[in-house]
């Protein structure tokens, strides 16, 4: 069993027990940025400063029922750069949207994300470059640059039939 999924029950407790819900996360902006999978708002929350599950991290993103929810260590959150945080949004929020468990994979879409939406280009990345490796980080940051970086996938032309190949 996923240890995500595993976890799913305990942080629906930590959940009932936060102080705070909250609706959008605010962006170093100021602005307001609305996480949406599947056409459906993802839910976030402030976890209380003694939960266990997101004692050691920053954000974390679980299936509940219906959807997603994201899961914020405030305390941890206010210590990152504006830059890194806003970063994060967009990686916890690849967790649901694509939907995905992979990290990289989630730093990958959360990067093409952010650049989607105008909130990355040479001097935001330069930044998150600079805060990945001044954190032991820097080879992984640049495999999240390479995958954003990589051409999506053409769509298959109109008619094209895919069919599975037959096991064995």
């Amino acid at each position: 069993m996923d240890a995500r999924v595993a976890m799913a029950g305990c942080v629906a407790v930590a959940m009932a027990l936060a102080a705070a819900s909250a609706s959008a996360f605010e962006l170093s902006d100021g602005s307001k940025a609305t996480c949406t999978a599947r056409d459906k708002a993802v839910r976030e929350y402030a976890a209380p400063a003694d939960d266990p599950i997101m004692r050691d991290r920053t954000g974390l993103t679980l299936p509940e029922k219906g959807g997603y929810v994201i899961g914020w260590n405030l305390a941890k959150l206010a210590k990152l750069p504006p830059v890194v945080r806003d970063f994060l949004f967009f990686h916890e929020c690849a967790h649901a949207r694509v939907p995905t468990t992979v990290e990289l994979t989630a730093n990958c879409e959360g990067l093409k994300d952010m650049r989607a939406a105008g909130r990355a280009g040479e001097k935001v990345e330069g930044d998150l470059a600079a805060y990945f490796n001044g954190n032991n980080a820097g080879a992984y940051w640049q495999q999240t640059v390479a995958c954003a970086n990589r051409p999506p996938n053409p769509p298959d032309p109109p008619g094209t039939l895919r069919v599975p190949r037959p096991p064995g």
